[in-house]
């Protein structure tokens, strides 16, 4: 009784799957000819998932924008694009100074502490060597990139630093 119930239902249940695959099959096939690999994958995806091929309409309406004042902005950002350091080079800035040196101390590294007669510190960058006594007269002047080099006066060897106070 029960093998006959059974395979009463697989036959009951044979064409529906057959329709099924067939209307699944068509529908692949259709998604074939989509050229656009997004959307042929969404069409896969949608046909596996049973559902609806056809795009749901959206409809969104655009409003303008409030204020007339956020292109403008938006277009000086452009207009100044790259020239940022030309801004820089504009103000005039001191390329270099000259101090006498009040203290000379060691970081736990080796890298120098300068201390100078116009209250400013600067700390040594990199491994450089240079040997500093109080009262030199040492100048500072602007390197690339927004660094400083700090030599000698009347020397050409120069150290990396950056100011710390």
């Amino acid at each position: 009784m029960k093998k006959q119930l059974l395979s009463l239902l697989v036959l009951l249940s044979a064409p529906t799957f057959a329709a099924q695959t067939e209307f699944n099959t068509q529908a692949l096939q259709a998604c074939s000819f989509i050229e656009n690999d997004f959307n042929r994958l969404l069409c896969y995806d949608n046909t596996v998932a049973g559902k609806s091929l056809l795009k749901p309409s959206v409809t969104k309406k655009l409003t303008p924008p409030t204020t007339a004042a956020a292109p403008i902005q938006v277009k000086e950002k452009v207009d100044d694009f790259g020239l940022e350091h030309k801004k820089e080079a504009q103000v005039e800035k001191e390329t270099e100074i000259k101090a006498v040196v009040t203290s000379v101390k060691e970081a736990a590294y080796g890298e120098l502490i300068i201390s100078l007669d116009n209250g400013q510190q600067w700390r040594q960058i990199g491994s450089d060597s240079m040997r500093l006594k109080e009262n030199e007269t040492i100048v500072i002047s602007r390197g690339a990139f927004s660094s400083f080099l700090l030599k000698k006066d009347g020397k050409n060897r120069s150290i990396r630093v950056k100011r710390t106070k």
